[in-house]
C-alpha cells in the first residue's frame, strides 16, 4: 500500500521524505494494520488504526524501482485522508476496468473468435481471479493483460477494416503498457503472448509485415519495463556460483518437478488467498479445476501445428519460469513463488486451447455448458463466503450468517451478507448470460456470417486493409 500512496512522488500527508532516498514517511495504518491478523486465520481485520495524518517511516515500498510504475502511480490517483474509502474506489476502478476492457474487445470480435476470450478467462477466474481483479495488487493488471493481449493482438492481425485494425491495436497496446506496467514477469507474459501470436498470425506478405510493427514496437516496451524493475535481477542464475553442487541442483529440480502440478493448481484453489491463509474446502478447487482442465482438454479436439506450437510456448513457460525461480532461489514449490505469479500463463492457455473451435459455445452442448455454469457458480458462491468470513470474524466461526457476531467490516451501507449474496448472485447471472449467448449464437438464432468470415480467415485469407 505504501508503494500506492507514494505512486505519484512526495505529497504532504500522503508520502513524504524519509530518513534516506530508498525510505517514506506514510500513513502509519498502511504499515501496521494488516499486522494483527495477517498469517492469523483465526482473526479478524478488525484491528486498531491511527489516525491518516500520523506518518512512519518504512522502507517496504517500491521506492527504488523493483517493481513498473505505472499501476502504483494509477492507483495513487484514488489515495486519499480516507484509507478505507481509498482502498475501495482503487477495488472498484480495477473491477471496472477488467469488465470495460475484455467487453470492449468481446464485442469488437467476430462471433466466431469470442469463445477463447469468454470461456478462456470464465474457467480461470475462480477462485484467484475474482481475489485478484478487485484488488489493490499490480498482479490485478497482469491478468487482464494475460486475458486481452493475444486476444486483441490476433484479432488485429486478422483484422478486414481499418476501423477494427485501430480499434484492435489501440487494444493491444493499452493491454501491452498495463500488463508491463504493474509487474516484471507480467512484461515477460506480454512478450510470451506477443511471440504466440506471431506464431498463430504469420503470413508471407507486406500486409503482415506492415502489421508487425505495433506487436514489434509493443514488445520493447516490455522489455523496457521489464529491464527497468528490480524483478529482472532474477535472470542472473547463482545457484551454482553460490556453492550449489551440480547433484543438489539436479535433485532439486527433479524435486520441484514433482509438485509442480500443485503450484498450477493452487491458482484454482488448492492453496489459499491473501497471505495464504486463507483455505478452501474442497467445493472450491475440485470444480474449479476439473473445470479448467475439462476445458483444456476439449480444445485439444483441433489443433493444428501453429496452435500446438504456441501452446508448446506457453506450456514450457508455465513451467520453466516457475522451475528456474524455485531452482535458483534453492527452495521448493511451497516457498518463493506463489500461484499467482503463473496464473497469467494459466490465463493464456487455457485460451489458446480453445482457439479455431470456431463456436462461441467451444461446440459443447446446452448440458456440458450448463454444467460448466453450475460448478463455477458454486464455487465462487463457496469462495466468497470463506473470503469474507475469514475478515470478517476470522475462521474459527463457522455458521452461515456472515452478519452474526461481526467483528469487523467497511464502513458500507450493505451488510456482508448482502455483499456475498449480490457477488455471488451476479457471478451466476453473468454465467448464466454467457451460456445463453453461446448456445443462441451458436444455434443459428442471430445471424451467423461471421462465423464463416472467421472460419474463412482459418484458412489464410489475406488481408489488404493495412
Amino acid at each position: 500500500m505504501a508503494s500506492i500512496w507514494c505512486g505519484q512522488g512526495v505529497r504532504e500527508n500522503l508520502c513524504e521524505e524519509g530518513a534516506s532516498a530508498v525510505e517514506r514517511r506514510v500513513p502509519a495504518t498502511l504499515l501496521q494494520y494488516s499486522g494483527c491478523y495477517a498469517f492469523k486465520p483465526e482473526a479478524s481485520a478488525s484491528c486498531p488504526q491511527e489516525p491518516s495524518s500520523v506518518l512512519l517511516n518504512t522502507s517496504r515500498g517500491n521506492f527504488d524501482g523493483g517493481y513498473p510504475p505505472v499501476f502504483y502511480g494509477v492507483m495513487s490517483v484514488f489515495a486519499g485522508d480516507s484509507i478505507s474509502t481509498s482502498i475501495l474506489v482503487m477495488r472498484a476502478v480495477n473491477a471496472f476496468f477488467f469488465l470495460t476492457l475484455t467487453a470492449t474487445i468481446f464485442f469488437l470480435l467476430p462471433v466466431a473468435r469470442r469463445g477463447p476470450l469468454l470461456w478462456g478467462s470464465i474457467v480461470s477466474l475462480v477462485p484467484l481471479g475474482m481475489f485478484i481483479i478487485p484488488s489493490v495488487n499490480p498482479s490485478s493488471w497482469a491478468v487482464l493483460s494475460a486475458a486481452t493481449l493475444w486476444v486483441s493482438l490476433l484479432a488485429y492481425f486478422q483484422a478486414q477494416t481499418r476501423s477494427r485494425l485501430f480499434a484492435f491495436g489501440i487494444l493491444a497496446a493499452i493491454s501491452t503498457i498495463v500488463g508491463a506496467g504493474a509487474r516484471g514477469d507480467s512484461a515477460v507474459y506480454a512478450a510470451i503472448a506477443m511471440v504466440t501470436v506471431f506464431m498463430l498470425a504469420f503470413e508471407r506478405t507486406q500486409s503482415f509485415l506492415r502489421r508487425s510493427l505495433l506487436p514489434l514496437g509493443l514488445g520493447l516496451v516490455a522489455v523496457a519495463f521489464f529491464f527497468s524493475a528490480g524483478q529482472s535481477a532474477i535472470v542472473s542464475p547463482d545457484a551454482l556460483s553460490e556453492g550449489a553442487t551440480r547433484q543438489e541442483v539436479v535433485s532439486l529440480t527433479i524435486s520441484n518437478i514433482l509438485l509442480l502440478p500443485q503450484l498450477w493448481a493452487g491458482a484454482l484453489g488448492l492453496w489459499g488467498l491473501g497471505w495464504l491463509d486463507t483455505t478452501f474446502p474442497g467445493l472450491v478447487w475440485i470444480p474449479a479445476l476439473v473445470i479448467f482442465m475439462s476445458t483444456l482438454f476439449w480444445g485439444l479436439r483441433r489443433v493444428s501445428l501453429r496452435k500446438g506450437l504456441a501452446l508448446g510456448l506457453v506450456f514450457g513457460c508455465l513451467v520453466l519460469i516457475p522451475l528456474y525461480i524455485l531452482v535458483n532461489d534453492r527452495v521448493l514449490v511451497g516457498s518463493g513463488v506463489q500461484p499467482r505469479y503463473i496464473y497469467p500463463l494459466m490465463i493464456m492457455l487455457v485460451g489458446l486451447a480453445v482457439l479455431d473451435l470456431d463456436r462461441v459455445d467451444l461446440g459443447l452442448s446446452r448440458v456440458q455448458l450448463t454444467v460448466v455454469a453450475v460448478c463455477l457458480s458454486i464455487a465462487n458462491t463457496v469462495a466468497l463466503h470463506v473470503n469474507i468470513r475469514r475478515y470478517v470474524t476470522g475462521t474459527d466461526v463457522g455458521v452461515l450468517d456472515l452478519n452474526k457476531n461481526a467483528e469487523w467490516w467497511w464502513l458500507l451501507p450493505i451488510s456482508p451478507m448482502q455483499v456475498w449474496a449480490i457477488g455471488s448472485l451476479s457471478f451466476t447471472l453473468a454465467l448464466i448470460g454467457a451460456v445463453f449467448f453461446s448456445v443462441t449464437r451458436s444455434e443459428g438464432i442471430f445471424p451467423t456470417s461471421n462465423v464463416a468470415a472467421s472460419k474463412h480467415l482459418d484458412h489464410g485469407t489475406r488481408i489488404s486493409a493495412a
